[in-house]
């Protein structure tokens, strides 16, 4: 067998070590009565579920792979309390192969009691094999591009659409895995059978036969959420394909997206099935009739409500359902969730039926529909933090507003969501007193809904600007007597010193802030085009009128691979400097250092990723930096495409007056390696150290410069976290 070695290169941190944000959980988080233990762990809209002990502790661990934002999250199984719980570590995407899409799913195919990962490629699934352990951490090893099947005759991709979720199951029960999954035109369930044990007696190779182009059958209708049990059409009349149709360019087309569970829900020793379809919200369970898993048995009934026993699953369109132990009793439970982004729930999207029979009769009773997402501060898609004090009381708020909300059916709504900080100066802590502020979702705005906020008019209350989908900005003025703010819609677009209206090219993010220190707040906005326009205050502390001075500030453009950016500014002042962070539609943050207020000259851009934060926000950055604990570390609070928000603290002692640093890109070769690492990039001398994924210093380097080569043949073989002084990184394959 011939096989691939995955070479990761991470994403580089492109700051010093002296200016570094580590994520937290400080600020407690209420909502509806309870903590949220979950606070802040980003949100979660169309999640895929399995398990995998990434640390080889004995415990199966949580992964969750959300395909709305192609993000991998990892849960560790901790113990807290005496109770057990999962936490999230997001270091997660460090550890696996970069640019996942679509679908991810564990299966340890080769029996060596380490789960492989499954994942899509092109028309099909690739696998990576698991070779890590508790001293080298978690490592995956290519099988292959993309997995075959011997089409009776031909030996072709193994298709499966990009839409599906296939079932990966011992159909046979002989110690190998197989595969189920639909044929391109989506009516019948193809059979693809491992021939691991056949061929070598053993079950580390995946090598597949379709053995059967209609397993179970039946047909699904292609019109219709309805499936036609005992079909005698000739894909079914045979239970061995002796000549299967071939893809064609035109069943290519035909197929919208099936998703497939199988388990033996009766102790009948044979697979049943539940599947989800893309353009219905049930789950169908089909019963099956046999009683040997080497013939291929009719499916006898089928139940359009599962579980029909308790509350069904019932997501707008496109349930998924995976089996496995989310409450630690040793038996698999239920979840579902959709798996069509844009076009189904994005909040309370996680159904969660607990299992109160057993593994082998499994009875899955309702719990929940927002498993994991309750936990969570977690408002639909595309999240937009604002700290402000937006009820003056001292003490600074929190403003989550989204690009949209699902609501059924098919539709969406723009929301702002009210965090009230109800703690002390000292020990902040947030609670959830509107999900809808100001009731925008039916104040016919748009989508898209993005708020700024500033004193305008010098009455110590503050104003709301609302950024809007069409590119204008409206304005609220603060007309409160009290603490309560009372926000009256003045304007629907606010108009610029020729009163003319204030308009950018779609979708306007509007900030306030004192950009030219003249005690006047200027009014910057980013917007779906990648720049910042710039309007300069030019009134009066108590009547404000904008005067537009450039359409793209400081030179700031961050479009990715197409027209479009959707930037989202940030400019804030530490220690009498001005600095910027612009949030991208690409789920990076680009870092702008120490701002002059002209508009002839471009910003230096500290970092084009700050942090390598992408990693873990997939799309649609928005950043916003803030003190709710009045204390010398600045937060970071950063929202993202699946609805939440992450927080981050600077790191003690760190500078954020630092001269500006100029980062080239890090490159670390040949890797894999076997002797000498070579390492390019390096900014002036620093030193370094090549760490275990376990958190050990195998191999420490003096004076390490540009060009520099590194010995590292005493070092086992396994993969290494390469860290040099100066915040970079990369992890390094030693063969």
């Amino acid at each position: 067998m011939k096989c691939w070695v995955l070479v990761f290169v991470c994403c580089q941190f492109a700051v010093r070590a002296q200016f570094q944000f580590n994520f937290t959980d400080f600020i407690p988080v209420v909502a509806d009565g309870q903590n949220l233990s979950k606070a802040w762990d980003g949100g979660l809209n169309t999640p895929q579920f399995s398990s995998l002990d990434y640390d080889y502790d004995g415990d199966d661990d949580l992964l969750v792979f959300d395909r709305g934002a192609d993000q991998i999250r990892l849960y560790k199984h901790v113990t807290i309390g005496g109770v057990p719980t999962y936490q999230l570590d997001l270091r997660a995407h460090l550890f696996f192969p970069p640019q996942l899409n679509y679908r991810v799913t564990t299966y340890d195919y080769d029996n060596d009691g380490r789960k492989d990962l499954f994942c899509y490629a092109v028309g099909g699934i690739q696998a990576y094999r698991n070779i890590g352990s508790a001293a080298t951490g978690l490592q995956w090893q290519a099988y292959s591009p993309y997995l075959v099947s011997n089409y009776a005759g031909p030996t072709l991709n193994l298709y499966i659409s990009g839409a599906d979720i296939p079932a990966l199951v011992d159909v046979d029960v002989d110690g190998d895995m197989d595969i189920l999954t639909y044929h391109i035109s989506g009516e019948h369930l193809q059979y693809h059978q491992n021939q691991s044990q056949e061929l070598y007696g053993h079950s580390d190779s995946l090598v597949f036969v379709l053995k059967n182009r209609c397993w179970g059958k039946y047909r699904e209708d292609v019109t219709s959420n309805s499936l036609f049990l005992n079909d005698t059409s000739s894909y079914c009349t045979d239970g061995n394909v002796s000549n299967p149709e071939l893809p064609t360019n035109d069943q290519l087309k035909a197929h919208a997206g099936s998703t497939v569970l199988a388990l033996d829900l009766d102790q009948s020793g044979v697979l049943d099935l539940v599947l989800g379809d893309v353009a219905y919200g049930n789950l169908v369970r089909l019963m099956n009739g046999g009683t040997s898993p080497n013939t291929n048995s009719p499916m006898v009934s089928a139940d359009y409500n599962f579980p029909s026993n308790t509350t069904p699953a019932n997501v707008q369109i496109f349930p998924a359902a995976f089996c496995l132990d989310l409450d630690f009793d040793q038996k698999k439970d239920l979840v579902v969730a959709p798996n069509a982004n844009n076009v189904s729930e994005n909040e309370n999207s996680v159904w969660y039926y607990k299992n109160l029979g057993s593994n082998q009769a499994p009875v899955f009773v309702y719990q929940d529909n927002d498993w994991l997402q309750g936990d969570m501060i977690d408002h639909g898609a595309g999240s937009v933090p604002l700290l402000y004090d937006v009820n003056a009381d001292g003490l600074t708020d929190m403003l989550v507003a989204n690009f949209y909300a699902y609501k059924p059916v098919l539709n969406k709504e723009a929301r702002i969501a009210y965090y009230q900080n109800i703690g002390t100066p000292a020990s902040p802590q947030l609670l959830l007193v509107d999900q809808d502020f100001l009731n925008l979702s039916s104040a016919n705005q748009g989508l898209r809904l993005l708020p700024a906020m500033g004193d305008l008019n010098s009455d110590g209350k503050p104003e709301l600007l609302l950024g809007k989908d069409n590119g204008q900005i409206a304005y609220f003025e603060n007309t409160s007597t009290g603490t309560t703010p009372n926000f009256q819609l003045q304007t629907v677009a606010l108009t610029d010193n020729n009163n003319v209206v204030i308009q950018v090219p779609l979708f306007s993010a509007p900030q306030l802030f004192d950009y030219d220190n003249d005690g006047l707040l200027d009014l910057m906005i980013g917007h779906k085009g990648g720049t910042i326009h710039y309007y300069r205050n030019t009134g009066s502390a108590v009547a404000p009128v904008f005067t537009l001075e450039t359409t793209q500030l400081g030179g700031v453009s961050v479009q990715s691979n197409g027209p479009d950016g959707y930037a989202i500014a940030h400019f804030f002042k530490y220690q009498d400097t001005t600095y910027l962070m612009v949030g991208a539609l690409d789920g990076r943050i680009h870092f702008y250092d120490s701002i002059a207020s002209g508009t002839s000259t471009n910003f230096h851009e500290r970092s084009p990723d700050f942090l390598g934060l992408s990693a873990q926000i997939g799309a649609y950055a928005a950043a916003a930096i803030a003190n709710l604990d009045n204390d010398a570390h600045l937060e970071l609070y950063v929202g993202q495409d699946l609805g939440g928000v992450f927080l981050l603290e600077n790191e003690p002692g760190s500078d954020l007056s630092l001269e500006p640093f100029q980062v080239a890109p890090l490159q670390v070769y040949p890797n894999p390696n076997k002797g000498t690492l070579m390492v390019k990039g390096i900014q002036g001398l620093c030193s370094g150290a090549l760490i275990s994924l376990s958190g050990q210093v195998v191999l420490s380097f003096a004076q390490v410069q540009d060009q520099h080569q590194l010995d590292i043949s005493s070092a086992a073989e396994g993969t290494y976290i390469l860290r040099l002084s100066n915040g970079q990184s990369s992890l390094v394959i030693k063969q």
